[in-house]
């Protein structure tokens, strides 16, 4: 019983304070839309009472206009309870007190009847009375005029005329109040965008919108870019959550170009914490791949909406202040500037939007024709932007947020005028050319456009000249480019954020500087190495070194590429592996070798290919176990070594002009084994193969050694080796034997004890053979030549080692010639 007296009290009261309510709108509201504020006067140039523009006139108020002070007619619709500078309290009446009492009226009123019915709620705010839209009376200003909120030469105006900084798009916000909307009408009456009512929600309880499919599915069957918003009566976080799922169930199968909002205003969540609420919201919004906002006038934005979380950069406030103009100081996307507005297909009192430029971003560059073309771009974490027209910026500057891809058109009737463009994109480079509308760029895979491109097409592209410029990370906004050049910048792994694009007559001025639109980083070539031991080593450029020195370790494998090429081809390359050779060319950052496999380079060539090939030459040399750095090699050239078994440990790599010097010596890239030998050894058996002047065998063992083969590497020319053996017992062999054949005895354990070796034919005419031994208690003799005699004969000394060399024909012997041979008597 004490309950229903209650509830049956309070009901009561809020039916008393609603009528008492309704009084203060016609008689005690400081008004929130100032449409036609503070008239001027034609005799004196002072201000006039303000008025508002609607052709009603009602009684007068005493008020606070925009402009001054003094009598003011009626605002019109829910400004009611807002003045235009956003000082006003929600839903107010002509005293504090019954303020409070309203305030807690609606508030019990509102807990009643969700406990009730829940699918029953009354919205009491600055703009609604108990559920109903307050309606408005107002006068029309000196000031006002007929085409207040409409296009004026490329440029919308508010209710004076005069041009609204920075408004873009045109919108209008809708909801079950407005009923059946013939939306092709709105659309042809220059309505560029929808906000559409999702409906509204509680803590636990929600209504969806009579019209909100129906406003949907006509947006998208029209080409309306829209969002959407939800009226909160959430005084939760858990209520919060709720309300999200909410939203996002009745979003399935809808793509938005606008965000998800959530209106705050209504006077039984006042006392929440709404921080707490609106993140809760619209992290689960954004989480599921939309952009977020939140809506209030200028008053709850000023008063109540003050929490640091309203500072986040990427959601995007919507503020409503019926006025001339947007008090709010801080950045925001979208102003509610009245709720008298006049739009075909709706029938009764409109709400108007406009989509502004942000007050980081930059005003619109005046021009002769707005709609000759227009583009979107997709942005990072907010999707497609609204469509802006000739002049405008597009992207999100402020918000850290990456364009990754934009669509441009030309406008209808503009005869063969077409415009083709192309974006650099990271990983991708320079992507092909599309046309008219086409998207350029990626959306859906998290990839930022870098530089931008674009031409006009046509056959009347020769009266127009087309200026673009870019918003680039670090960077900010750089110069204008035109006709094709390249906006942006390469090479640096910067974002773009927002781009300009500004159509005008051939020949015009062009809107700013043009001196610096893009950023290029040379071109380079760009190369890293497996190090044995040590993994993939950082990438390097441009003759730097990459691998180890004077560690002993291996390189195993190569990566190499070009970046940021001003041609088209690019490298090629094939590595020469231990066990396996030369392993087959590969491309542009392909892995050549056998990264973690254990098998060293011994040596490398690679070459230019395509356009590239025309202008630069690539030049490469190798830093090689025992030799160090050899010379550069060049252009398919071979740099490092074969078959003396000796492992590459670190490369550099240069691209140089033709015509260009070389970036050191070239004599020597590379050194290819001539003369390969191998002994077999006391205990040993045979030793793999040593060339050109190595060691075969030991010192200081006092290990003979029993047989040798001889043979050539490699040869340039005709020719054949041959050599014998002096061996213990038996003397010196009576025949020579063959190049790769076997000299001596094994088996036996007959000593080595002297040898000759010649050339024949043509490699006899080119080269001169050196030889000489570790024999027996003499240790190293002099070398011998071509057939000379070199250890010892009828001393019973054993050879311990050898050292056999090619020298060209007259050139000088490797080291002392004296006693190469030593006989005894």
């Amino acid at each position: 019983m004490k309950r229903n007296w209650k509830r049956l009290t309070a009901l009561a009261l809020a039916v008393c304070l609603t009528a008492g309510m309704a009084f203060s709108v016609d008689f005690s509201s400081n008004a929130a839309e100032n449409d036609g504020t503070a008239a001027v006067s034609e005799e004196n140039g002072t201000e006039a009472p303000a008025t508002g523009q609607d052709d009603t006139a009602s009684d007068q108020e005493t008020g606070s206009g925009s402009e001054g002070s003094g009598t003011e007619t009626e605002g019109t619709t829910e400004d009611s309870a807002e003045t235009s500078d956003g000082t006003g309290d929600n839903a107010a009446v002509s005293t504090e007190e019954s303020g409070e009492a309203e305030e807690q009226a609606s508030n019990e009123a509102a807990e009643e009847q969700s406990e009730e019915e829940p699918q029953t709620r009354l919205a009491n705010s600055w703009r609604y009375s108990n559920g109903q839209p307050i309606q408005s009376k107002t006068a029309r200003s000196a000031r006002a005029v007929s085409n207040a909120w409409e296009k004026v030469n490329g440029r919308y105006v508010n209710s004076y005329g005069d041009p609204i900084p920075g408004a873009q798009l045109k919108g209008v916000d809708v909801s079950e109040w407005q009923g059946r909307i013939d939306w092709a009408k709105a659309k042809a009456d220059g309505i560029e965008y929808a906000i559409i009512r999702v409906g509204w929600h509680g803590n636990n309880d929600s209504h969806v919108d009579d019209w909100f499919e129906y406003n949907v599915s006509e947006c998208e069957r029209l080409g309306i870019p829209y969002g959407v918003y939800l009226y909160s009566y959430i005084t939760t976080t858990a209520g919060a959550t709720n309300a999200a799922n909410f939203v996002l169930n009745q979003l399935k199968g809808h793509t938005l170009s606008y965000p998800v909002y959530l209106d705050l205003e209504d006077n039984s969540t006042i006392n929440t914490d709404h921080g707490a609420i609106a993140q809760t919201f619209l992290n689960k919004i954004t989480a599921a791949g939309y952009r977020g906002g939140v809506y209030a006038n200028l008053n709850w934005w000023n008063n109540y909406l003050t929490s640091s979380v309203f500072n986040n950069a990427a959601w995007s406030k919507w503020v409503a202040q019926y006025n001339y103009e947007c008090n709010y100081t801080g950045t925001y996307d979208m102003w509610q500037c009245t709720s008298s507005g006049k739009v075909d297909g709706i029938s009764g009192n409109a709400d108007l939007n406009f989509w502004m430029v942000k007050t980081y971003d930059q005003q619109p560059i005046e021009v002769e024709d707005p709609n000759i073309i227009s583009y979107s771009s997709h942005m990072q974490t907010f999707g497609w932007q609204p469509t802006v027209q000739n002049g405008y910026q597009t992207g999100v500057t402020g918000y850290y947020k990456r364009l990754e891809a934009v669509k441009i058109s030309i406008g209808d009737g503009y005869g063969d005028l077409g415009v083709r463009y192309s974006t650099h994109v990271q990983s991708y480079g320079w992507m092909d050319y599309v046309e008219n509308g086409a998207t350029s760029g990626t959306t859906g895979e998290a990839k930022r456009v870098e530089a931008i491109k674009i031409e006009l097409t046509g056959s009347e592209a020769d009266n127009y000249d087309i200026y673009y410029r870019a918003h680039c990370q670090t960077y900010g906004w750089l110069d204008w480019a035109k006709n094709g050049e390249a906006a942006g910048s390469q090479g640096y792994a910067k974002r773009l954020e927002a781009i300009q694009i500004v159509v005008v007559p051939k020949g015009s001025e062009a809107p700013g500087s043009t001196e610096k639109p893009f950023e290029k980083k040379p071109m380079a070539v760009k190369y890293q190495t497996y190090v044995n031991g040590s993994g993939w080593q950082a990438a390097v450029e441009n003759g730097a070194t990459n691998g180890t020195t004077g560690q002993a370790k291996s390189l195993e494998a190569l990566k190499v590429t070009i970046t940021d090429s001003d041609y088209t081809g690019g490298v090629k390359y094939e590595t020469y592996m231990q066990t396996y050779g030369w392993n087959g060319e590969k491309s542009n950052g392909t892995e050549a070798g056998l990264a973690g496999g254990g098998k060293r380079l011994e040596a490398v060539r690679m070459s230019l290919e395509g356009d590239i090939a025309e202008h630069y030459h690539i030049y490469y040399r190798a830093y090689v176990q025992s030799y160090g750095w050899l010379d550069w090699a060049k252009d398919g050239e071979a740099a490092g070594t074969f078959d003396y078994a000796k492992r590459m440990e670190a490369i550099q790599i240069k691209l140089v002009e033709k015509g260009g010097a070389a970036p050191g010596e070239t004599d020597t890239p590379s050194k290819q084994a001539l003369l390969k030998y191998s002994t077999h050894i006391q205990t040993y058996g045979w030793k793999s193969w040593s060339f050109d002047g190595e060691q075969s065998g030991t010192t200081g063992q006092a290990k003979r050694l029993e047989a040798i083969k001889i043979d050539f590497a490699n040869s340039k020319y005709a020719g054949k080796l041959r050599y014998k053996t002096h061996v213990q017992t038996y003397g010196w062999e009576d025949n020579w034997t063959k190049g790769g054949q076997i000299a001596g005895t094994t088996g036996q354990a007959k000593r080595l004890e002297a040898i000759q070796i010649e050339l024949t034919d043509e490699m006899a005419e080119q080269y001169d053979i050196y030889y000489r031994v570790h024999s027996q208690t003499y240790g190293w003799l002099g070398w011998a030549k071509n057939g000379e005699s070199a250890g010892t004969e009828g001393l019973a000394k054993r050879l311990e080692a050898i050292e056999i060399q090619l020298v060209e024909k007259g050139g000088a012997a490797p080291g002392s010639t004296e006693q190469a041979f030593i006989k005894g008597e």
